[in-house]
């Protein structure tokens, strides 16, 4: 008797997630052990788009793995590749069962990937410039990294009076405090790294503790 497959996590799906949840979980850690922690722990909470980067080692593997966990699946969680450089990795992460493609960088080819292969795709970007062209592209997010250091809230405030339109989204070490001054500055969403999983809590295999910092970060982000 064959078994059904499951129905593809579809960009149209992705983006309805990310609209709702305004969160991605992004999983950047020394061993792809710790990762695949983190991970359970992000989709346990229900945090539902989760970043495996691929500074990760043997990354592309876990994602395989992830995505063809059922008990990962069965949370809602599905599971993307981040820190994609180039149009090979961007393949080699959708072949492995990735469904959506982030970058800090401005990366066409990783766009034309996504988009043919019905993934969702978030470039990041750093000038007006880049973001216009980002979106040219068929982006569908366009990230804003690193905004720390150009003035956080403050930035994303002036870039958004002339590019009212666009749906920028802010990546990095977000504090949980800062969410509410990011979310009036006009972003759509966040990618979180160490404040949402901080490393010595994971480190220490703390479970719930993950588990609950990471539901109070997706409480914040759909407020």
């Amino acid at each position: 008797m064959a078994i059904a497959q499951r129905p593809l996590v579809t960009r149209r799906d992705m983006l309805k997630i990310f609209g709702e949840d305004r969160l991605v979980a992004v999983i950047r850690t020394a061993t792809p052990e710790l990762a695949e922690r983190a991970a359970r722990a992000m989709a346990e909470a229900g945090v539902r788009l989760v970043e495996i980067t691929l500074t990760v080692p043997d990354a592309i593997e876990l994602i395989a793995k992830l995505a063809g966990d059922a008990a990962f699946r069965d949370t809602g969680a599905v599971v993307g590749a981040g820190t994609v450089l180039s149009g090979a990795q961007a393949e080699d992460s959708l072949l492995a069962g990735a469904r959506f493609l982030v970058s800090p960088a401005l990366i066409p080819e990783m766009i034309a990937a996504g988009r043919a292969r019905d993934a969702l795709t978030m470039p990041g970007t750093l000038t007006p410039t880049e973001m216009v062209k980002a979106a040219e592209l068929g982006a569908d997010f366009i990230k804003i990294y690193p905004v720390a250091t150009v003035g956080g809230p403050a930035y994303v405030t002036n870039v958004r009076r002339a590019l009212q339109l666009l749906p920028l989204v802010v990546t990095g070490n977000i504090e949980y405090d800062e969410i509410p001054l990011y979310l009036k500055a006009g972003v759509v969403g966040f990618g979180i790294g160490g404040p949402l999983i901080p490393a010595d809590v994971l480190g220490r295999g703390d479970h719930a503790a993950l588990v609950a910092n990471a539901r109070r970060f997706l409480a914040a982000t759909r407020a």
